[in-house]
């Protein structure tokens, strides 16, 4: 663990030369603050490489003398994994930060002209806040980690908080994941009822004691505080104005890893608790399937680049929780080949999206940047003005759409065949396969999805000045990008290397020493390899064109206009106008509102639980609030507020007197 605790001082110490450096050259401090903190990522990574190497887990424990007893950290095999997922992505968006931030304090477009020492302090300690999350094994460092990474999330979330919006953003997410919190906070305490104390260890010894009641609680909480954290359906509507709100490499470390925090949490209870009833299963594998395709299509419905993909982050939790779904049916049914299969798919599709989600906001990022806006209307043909952070966001959207050879397939074929192997079974769990449509639906969305993006903004020509006069980002940023996309490649291309970083937790939840049968493998494989060697033969084929086409004269004719003498860009397809049909057969479930005019065809989006449920009912509580608000004085009258006070008291001693005993 030293070499572990060595890295997240340095990542520290990476802010803190932010803040010593403002004033001085900015380049050489930011250079510092990038060595720092991708060098510290890459320390703090060995200790989880190691363990996924094989190595024994570490754990190291710190006598306290406050409440809650000792401190304790520790590095198992399912730390690992997100660990290194954590640390790798945050390298990588720290760098891309710095260039972005660099930038923006040049251009400061908007009017303002912010400091990056703030955000870039605030991003160190959020990086090691979350990966303190992933290796606390105690109640109090969890939940101290856990509120140091909401706090950070949220400083980082109103980094532009001169505007309305982002302030609404920043209220709406602290409120969420504070009622998330608050959740944490009575499942420990139910929790730790019959435990020796506040460690995970102590909790899982006492798992087995624990009430029928008991555990019920502890599921359905664990459920909610997490499932608000990774934002499944409903839980999610914190989630879309946050992504957007935030600058745009935060936004990919939120969603490529704090929303994974939840998704961690979930798999940590259930490794403690030692398995869930298989009603949970069907919970969590049915939520899971709503997430994904509400998720999605509520994705198609957006114009704005960085909301779009963060409802794209609903959907692939919600494939991440088809695949734990399964895992713990398996482990209920005593099918450990089909529970080994949903976890491995559900781990291994956490890590791949962490990748290629990062990726896409990065790029999304970029394209910010360089136009000034997010809306997609008003984008296009940036593939000739951006052709780096074109192949990277291209290559980002064939993984998250599940396309070989890139990473994203394989862990979607993971659970794919954890979906096929227990339809074949003879009990109750052949029902699972009925998630096999929802998945496949999930998929055809997302092609359409990010067809729809990468056309309109990249493809085409320019809708506006601003995109006629885009420019390439920065030879950090676009390292940053091609780093993640070249990592979708490797773990799509060779799924054993995937495969292999996930084995080990997905049998620890599973618990079970088999291994994935060699025949999902090997046609995993066989399809990545094929996908391999047909992109070879086009690229071949292209280049042999290309060399041929320099000896001829070529003539070059414009596509027929429809009969109009010259082509304009209102003549391409739209970001509303693609999407429209689609959206029409599922009706007012899109979340798509349409308006038609005469010359035009635009549509908007709402969010049916934050519009349509969850502010109507904070309007609701605040009114309530405001009624009440009198009784706080008694009414204006002294004795009304000293017989409540007394009130309050002689119910707290009745509770005392004929409540539980511990």
């Amino acid at each position: 663990m030293t070499l572990f605790l060595i890295g997240l001082a340095l990542v520290l110490a990476g802010g803190v030369s932010a803040v010593a450096t403002r004033r001085g050259d900015g380049r050489r401090g930011d250079v510092l603050y990038q060595a720092l903190v991708a060098g510290g990522c890459v320390a703090a990574a060995v200790d989880p490489a190691r363990v996924l190497a094989g190595r024994p887990a570490v754990t190291l424990a710190v006598r306290a003398t406050t409440p809650g007893g000792d401190w304790v950290l520790g590095i198992d095999a399912l730390s690992a994994v997100f660990l290194v997922a954590v640390l790798g992505v945050s390298a990588l968006c720290a760098v891309f930060g710095t260039h972005d931030l660099r930038r923006e304090a040049a251009d400061h477009h908007d009017g303002v002209r912010r400091p990056t020492w703030f955000a870039q302090l605030s991003f160190a300690v959020l990086v090691v806040a979350i990966a303190l999350v992933v290796a606390a094994r105690s109640v109090v460092v969890f939940l101290g980690a856990w509120e140091v990474m909401a706090i950070g999330s949220y400083v980082l979330i109103v980094t532009h908080h001169e505007v309305a919006d982002v302030r609404r953003a920043g209220l709406i997410y602290l409120v969420a994941t504070h009622t998330a919190t608050l959740a944490l906070f009575v499942m420990f305490s139910t929790w730790q009822v019959g435990a020796s104390d506040w460690t995970f260890a102590a909790l899982g010894a006492a798992s087995p004691s624990l009430s029928a009641g008991a555990r019920l609680a502890i599921l359905l909480l664990a459920l909610f505080a997490f499932g608000f954290k990774a934002g499944l359906v409903p839980l999610h509507f914190w989630l879309p104005p946050a992504h957007a709100a935030a600058p745009s490499h935060v936004s990919a470390l939120m969603s490529g890893v704090v929303i994974k925090t939840g998704i961690y949490g979930l798999l940590r209870v259930l490794l403690m608790l030692g398995g869930a009833p298989a009603w949970w299963g069907w919970l969590v594998l049915g939520i899971g399937a709503t997430s994904g395709v509400l998720g999605v299509l509520w994705a198609l419905a957006q114009h704005d680049t960085k909301r779009l993909l963060a409802y794209h982050s609903v959907e692939n939790i919600g494939i991440i929780l088809m695949g734990i779904g399964v895992g713990v049916l398996g482990v209920a049914h005593g099918a450990p080949a089909i529970a080994l299969l949903g976890f491995a798919g559900g781990l291994l599709h956490t890590v791949n999206h962490a990748l290629f989600k990062s990726l896409l906001f990065l790029g999304a990022g970029a394209v910010y940047r360089a136009t000034g806006t997010r809306n997609m209307e008003e984008l296009g043909g940036l593939a000739r003005r951006m052709p780096w952070t074109w192949a990277g966001f291209i290559i980002g959207a064939a993984a998250i759409i599940g396309v070989p050879p890139f990473n994203g397939f394989v862990s979607e074929w993971l659970v794919y065949q954890g979906l096929f192997a227990a339809g074949q079974s003879s009990e109750l769990l052949r029902l699972a396969l009925l998630g096999i449509p929802a998945l496949a639906l999930i998929g055809a969305l997302a092609l359409a999805c990010f067809t729809k993006v990468a056309g309109v903004v990249f493809l085409g020509t320019a809708r506006s000045a601003r995109a006629a006069g885009a420019e390439e980002a920065g030879r950090g940023a676009i390292a940053a990008m091609l780093l993640l996309a070249g990592t979708c490649v490797v773990l799509g291309s060779l799924p054993p290397l995937g495969l292999a970083l996930v084995t080990g937790a997905a049998r620890a939840l599973a618990g079970t020493s088999v291994v994935v049968p060699e025949a999902v493998v090997s046609s995993a494989w066989t399809i990545s390899l094929l996908a391999l060697v047909t992109a070879g033969l086009v690229s071949v084929l292209w280049a042999v064109r290309t060399a041929a086409l320099r000896r001829r004269i070529v003539r070059y004719e414009p596509t027929w206009g429809c009969g109009y003498d010259a082509v304009t860009p209102r003549m391409q397809y739209t970001a509303s106008s693609f999407a429209s049909s689609i959206l029409g057969m599922f009706g007012r479930l899109s979340g798509a509102r349409v308006e038609k005019t005469a010359l035009a065809l635009h549509t908007h989006s709402v969010d049916l639980v934050l519009d349509g449920v969850a502010l109507p009912m904070w309007s609701a509580m605040h009114r309530v609030a405001l009624r009440m608000r009198a009784l706080q004085h008694g009414g204006g009258r002294l004795h009304f507020y000293l017989l409540s006070i007394l009130g309050a008291l002689l119910a707290l001693l009745a509770y005392l007197v004929v409540g539980p005993r511990p």
